[in-house]
């Protein structure tokens, strides 16, 4: 598995080329500092992705807990970062714009969310190998979707509907949560933290069809924006 999870992290490092060339990349010097933070603290993380499986598959456990140290650092600042650049898109948007759009802040969050969940489960199942590794990889899976919803929008002809730029990516989430899980070897007990895992990030997905369009979550946009964080 070490192995896998770092080619699946330079995947992902080379799709993000990609993906952001067009609305970032190609535009670096016209982006706020929320969103070069956010950028490098997510290619730094990636990095990590990269590295510390292959210290472990060299028996390098001092340097891959001391860089594991570190990266809950990069990964609590990654987390802060993707809230704060939600609530930035939320401040910049008028009062028109955000009652159409403010509901899609819950993609972003969520993601934000599921990033964290799976770093702090990495982080306390840490002296549980198989454990650890899956929810390290499983902190890589929010990704998916600001990836391949770009991909599709900027590289491919226009979908009918909004919504089905997120399709892709979900299915590739839960088909990577159902094989992390399948492979998951040991008692039922042992295996429970993850399946709980997984079937929380699936309700937190599915939610994206149906929780953006209710009165409660238009409710909590609009406290969200009013924080004075950015």
């Amino acid at each position: 598995m070490p192995i896998r999870l770092s080619l699946a992290a330079v995947l992902l490092l080379a799709l993000s080329g990609v993906a952001f060339w067009p609305a970032y990349l190609s535009k670096v010097q016209q982006a706020d500092g929320y969103t070069h933070a956010h950028a490098a603290l997510g290619t730094t993380w990636l990095l990590l992705l990269v590295v510390q499986p292959l210290l472990v598959a060299a028996a390098m456990r001092p340097q891959h807990r001391w860089l594991g140290r570190v990266g809950v650092l990069v990964g609590a600042a990654f987390f802060i970062s993707g809230v704060l650049i939600a609530h930035r898109s939320l401040v910049r948007m008028g009062a028109e714009q955000f009652a159409r759009e403010g509901r899609f802040v819950y993609l972003p969050l969520a993601m934000a969310g599921i990033f964290a969940a799976a770093l702090v489960m990495a982080v306390l199942w840490r002296s549980t190998p198989a454990l650890h590794a899956r929810f390290m990889a499983a902190t890589a899976l929010p990704l998916l979707d600001p990836l391949l919803a770009r991909i599709l929008f900027f590289y491919f002809p226009p979908l009918p509907a909004q919504y089905l730029y997120q399709v892709p990516a979900f299915l590739l989430f839960a088909l990577a949560l159902a094989g992390l899980c399948v492979s998951l070897r040991g008692p039922a007990h042992a295996c429970l933290p993850f399946r709980r895992f997984a079937w929380g990030v699936a309700a937190v997905l599915l939610g994206f069809f149906a929780v953006p369009h209710s009165e409660a979550w238009l409710s909590f946009a609009g406290w969200f924006r009013a924080l004075p964080l950015t």
